[in-house]
């Protein structure tokens, strides 16, 4: 009776991260995660190695966690200094979960989804459109004037901003995130919370394709001694980026249906190759 007693008090234990496992979560997300990118799924093998340590901690069985690895290996895409807040929500909705919060693998993946550009515009505008070029235009000018130490002095200083705002960001989110989730799971509005992320995941998805999908017919045909470009003439006409959206339809169905992810890359590749060598797509 009391090692019954016991086993349930520990299946009923309530799982936390601590601060080491929190630590490595982001050394491993800036670490790592710009140095692992693909063209399916771009930043998700780094997102899967950052979220190794809160999957260890947090489950025990087999089943669990190769579920989690594979709910992390799904497509990413964002700045991955502002992306450290998303990281930070990945693990303590992760925490909820195995701590009995009805978050299923769509609802972690679509909140995801929703991040990605926030996130994306909000590291681009205070790094890229800001920091970066401030600091380099201080680096080169003292490299101009003869001082060595100038890409020193931009190394130090980017890095020295950037990676304590990045260990802020993701120590904050995961602290609010956990609070935020736990509300809405009391208060009932958990599914209407979905309902919305799944609102902004497809307005996400959209903007994706309309980012990284963009090819064109270019052949064009002669009738009556008048040279008529199709795809302005008629495409255009109907739907602006009517193949590329029929593209995306076309693989999206394929996927749903469970056709492998590399052999639709490779008919695309294959399509893709012969119909720009006979000049039909470009």
């Amino acid at each position: 009776m009391t090692e019954l007693q016991t086993h349930s008090e520990t299946t009923h234990k309530t799982k936390r991260l601590t601060k080491i496992d929190l630590f490595k979560v982001w050394a491993i997300w800036i670490s790592c995660l710009g140095g692992m990118m693909n063209y399916e799924r771009m930043s998700a093998v780094g997102v899967c190695h950052a979220m190794i340590p809160v999957i260890r901690r947090l489950y025990v069985l087999k089943e669990d966690i190769v579920a989690a690895l594979k709910r992390h290996l799904v497509f990413f895409d964002t700045d991955y200094t502002a992306g450290t807040i998303a990281a930070g929500i990945m693990a303590s909705m992760e925490e909820q979960r195995a701590n009995g919060a009805p978050l299923t693998d769509d609802t972690i993946n679509k909140v995801k989804t929703s991040l990605m550009g926030p996130l994306n515009g909000l590291g681009s505008s205070i790094f890229q459109g800001m920091l970066i070029p401030i600091l380099l235009a201080l680096g080169i000018s003292m490299g101009l004037e003869g001082n060595v130490a100038g890409p020193l002095v931009y190394t130090i200083l980017v890095n020295g901003i950037s990676l304590p705002l990045s260990y802020w960001w993701f120590m904050v989110a995961y602290e609010q995130g956990g609070r935020i989730i736990e509300q809405l799971t009391e208060s009932g509005l958990l599914q209407t919370a979905t309902s919305i992320v799944n609102f902004i995941g497809l307005m996400a998805a959209g903007s994706l394709t309309a980012r990284y999908v963009n090819f064109r017919l270019v052949s064009q045909v002669l009738i009556g001694g008048v040279t008529i470009d199709i795809q302005t003439a008629v495409f255009d006409k109907l739907v602006p980026n009517l193949l590329p959206l029929a593209a995306v339809l076309v693989v999206w169905n394929l996927l749903r249906k469970g056709a492998s992810p590399n052999r639709i890359i490779l008919i695309l590749f294959v399509a893709g190759f012969g119909l720009g060598y006979f000049n039909i797509l470009g």
